[in-house]
């Protein structure tokens, strides 16, 4: 990342120790050319190990990371000014995470082809905690797609009456296991627009995914959101690990 005079230093992500999740957002640069060659040259270098998912459906992109090399991957997707970190906690109940207001009529592109949600909200939660096991601890971390209708339901006081509930969309789960010096890194799939005329390249992009509405045409003007989960294993880990966390 080159400075220019007068930009404020780039921002440093810290880690906490505490037990439980830990949610980072960082603003990179939404050069999406940048971001998909940052990626790549991670993925060359080891830095960071792709996770298939259903997540994939929707545009996103998540990854295991080494908390050590956290910072190089920062650096390569055109560095943060703003970094912005969250404590969860153990976090056994679904927490809305990011959210997303779909108008009746805007056409995304989910799971290979254009799709209308209608007049709908699409959240992303979050779940997890921290657990001891035979090698020192774990965090399990479940992530999940939703759809709701945006329309406000009648008042209604009789609990007995159901209510309409959030539906996943298909595929829209993951779950995995970060080890101490892990993270989970979820990010929108970089579209890279033809560079030349007559290229075998689409002409036309195809509608945008739920992933690029909600991390990187939202938010900051010229930035994309990239979400990073760590976890902390205080109490839980050894002196000896706990000592070797970042």
């Amino acid at each position: 990342m080159v400075l220019k005079a007068g930009d404020a230093p780039p921002a440093r992500m810290t880690v906490s120790t505490a037990p439980g999740l830990e949610l980072h957002r960082w603003f990179v640069p939404i050069d999406p050319k940048a971001r998909h060659d940052g990626l790549a040259e991670s993925l060359t270098q080891g830095s960071i190990e792709r996770i298939d998912s259903g997540f994939a459906q929707g545009g996103f992109e998540i990854y295991r990371a080494k908390l050590a090399d956290i910072a190089t991957l920062l650096e390569s997707l055109g560095g943060s000014f703003q970094i912005h970190s969250t404590r969860l906690g153990m976090l056994p109940d679904w927490a809305d995470i990011e959210n997303l207001r779909i108008d009746a009529g805007r056409t995304v592109f989910f799971n290979g082809r254009p799709r209308s949600l209608g007049d709908s909200i699409v959240r992303l939660w979050l779940r997890g905690w921290c657990l001891p096991t035979v090698d020192g601890a774990r965090a399990r971390v479940d992530a999940r797609l939703t759809t709701e209708d945006a329309r406000p339901e009648r008042f209604n006081l009789d609990p007995s009456q159901p209510r309409a509930r959030p539906r996943e969309l298909d595929g829209g789960r993951v779950q995995l296991e970060l080890a101490p010096d892990e993270a989970l890194v979820i990010l929108e799939r970089p579209i890279v627009p033809p560079e030349k005329e007559g290229s075998k390249a689409l002409d036309v992009l195809p509608p945008p995914t739920i992933a690029a509405l909600m991390l990187a045409e939202r938010g900051i003007e010229g930035r994309a959101t990239v979400l990073i989960v760590t976890a902390g294993f205080a109490d839980i880990l050894p002196p000896s690990m706990l000592e070797a966390q970042p």
